[in-house]
């Protein structure tokens, strides 16, 4: 994806909509500015980095401040017009460099630990995906070169609270937000970030022994077995409108039960 089409709006009924990007390039950004600061020992306001996706992104600095060997730095995350739960909030980084040559990298506050199988990462790691991982660790590396090291922790002081209004605990993931994005970039109204959060519940699912599970439409259908059919809502898996979607990965992984939910309860 070139800087063009990254300004370039998304059009949906009719509404352009702008673009915007992740926490891992957030994440990113903050660890790569900070490594640059600890070695140049002066504030750096503004850094670039490229996503996964080939797009530069220039972003503004907040927070920055160095003490001998460790510098910390912070990128305000921007959804676009995709407002989620973690838009506007800032997520931290702080680097630490060391003689070891290796570079380490760990969640602290408001970062999500992993409590379940299935989202691919280490029972009791930090919530911070593969791609994000990569990218962090790279930058860092381009940022210190091949013969330092670095221990950097990633941090979200708003991230237990932000999380709240996440699927992250339905996932597993308590304590915090999760640092994603296999891109970098947010594009608004994306049925293929819904489908792959929908599809990562089912994984869940099976990991977790389930063999199973209750496709709902939405949170009234959820309830509706909760409470009319007394259903354990741990076998309950919701499917918005990608109903055939659903129900195809919900045969492949699982076998699915049934659909359920009160006449009219679409995805509210």
């Amino acid at each position: 994806m070139s800087e063009l089409s990254f300004d370039a709006p998304v059009w949906h009924h009719g509404k352009a909509l702008r673009k915007g990007y992740t926490t891992g390039s957030c994440a990113t950004a903050a660890a790569k500015v900070a490594a640059l600061m600890v070695l140049r020992q002066h504030l750096i306001h503004q850094v670039s980095i490229v996503t996964p996706s080939g797009v530069t992104l220039c972003l503004n600095v907040e927070s920055p401040h160095i003490e001998g060997q460790q510098a910390i730095a912070a990128i305000r995350k921007d959804g676009g017009d995709d407002v989620d739960a973690t838009h506007g909030m800032l997520i931290f980084a702080r680097v630490t460099l060391n003689d070891s040559g290796e570079i380490t990298l760990t969640g602290g506050e408001g970062i999500g630990t992993v409590t379940r199988k299935g989202v691919g990462l280490p029972l009791g790691s930090a919530a911070i995906n593969r791609t994000p991982r990569h990218t962090i660790e790279s930058a860092v590396r381009e940022a210190i070169g091949p013969a330092r090291g670095a221990d950097v922790e990633i941090f979200a002081p708003e991230g237990e609270a932000r999380a709240q209004k996440t699927y992250n605990s339905r996932l597993g993931i308590l304590g915090g937000i999760s640092i994603i994005g296999t891109t970098g970039i947010v594009t608004p109204m994306s049925e293929e970030s819904w489908k792959r959060s929908l599809s990562l519940e089912l994984e869940i699912k099976r990991a977790s022994g389930l063999t199973r599970v209750i496709l709902v439409p939405g949170n009234h259908g959820e309830r509706f077995v909760r409470e009319q059919m007394g259903v354990d809502t741990q076998t309950v898996v919701t499917m918005r409108n990608f109903v055939g979607y659903m129900i195809e990965a919900a045969v492949r992984l699982l076998a699915l039960r049934h659909i359920s939910g009160p006449p009219g309860a679409g995805r509210g």
